[in-house]
């Protein structure tokens, strides 16, 4: 009777485990198909079509660009830091953002993590960039211990700055996640 007790637990247990897992990865495959819809809108007008053959002049919403860089380089599974979770994570002004995307890792066991802010002033990319540098020590303080195999990812080149966009970026492949920050952020 033990045997068969374990048997319907383990099952139960297993069952659990499916529903969490499907049911954790359905916003991001929403979020990225609502994104690619709205790639493919953007880039069906004239006028957009007209700056994306000219890639010196390229330029991306936020959204855009953590979205390129997640295409480019591999990701341990990302959650989406939503708009009104913002403040939990970043401290910026919602008044002073003109489009933010970020990802974190959603086990919480990696560092890795992308913050893009496009701000609607040059006046305060130096703040955001001071706050995000603060979030990198953070996360040096935090992971150094729990996962110091990581810690190459955490390379003091994590905060970027272009025009008015700030980007934090923590990943396997930071330089060409930040390539890819730079061709779009303009």
């Amino acid at each position: 009777m033990k045997s068969f007790t374990k048997r319907i637990m383990a099952g139960i247990i297993c069952a659990m485990i499916a529903v969490s897992i499907c049911g954790c990865s359905g916003g991001n495959a929403q979020s990225s198909a609502t994104e690619s819809t709205a790639s493919s809108e953007a880039s069906s007008t004239p006028d957009s079509s007209a700056e994306a053959s000219d890639s010196s002049e390229a330029t991306g919403t936020a959204a855009e660009i953590t979205a390129k860089i997640q295409a480019d380089v591999k990701f341990p599974s990302m959650a989406e830091i939503e708009a009104d979770r913002m403040s939990g994570y970043y401290d910026v002004a919602s008044d002073k953002i003109e489009s933010f995307s970020a990802y974190i890792c959603g086990s919480g066991a990696y560092p890795d993590e992308i913050a893009v802010f496009q701000l609607k002033s040059a006046d305060d990319v130096a703040d955001v960039k001071a706050m995000l540098e603060k979030r990198v020590e953070s996360q040096t303080a935090t992971f150094k211990d729990y996962t110091p195999d990581e810690m190459y990812k955490i390379n003091g080149k994590n905060v970027v700055t272009s025009g008015n966009y700030v980007a934090l970026i923590i990943c396997a492949d930071n330089a060409k996640a930040i390539e890819d920050f730079n061709s779009m952020a303009k």
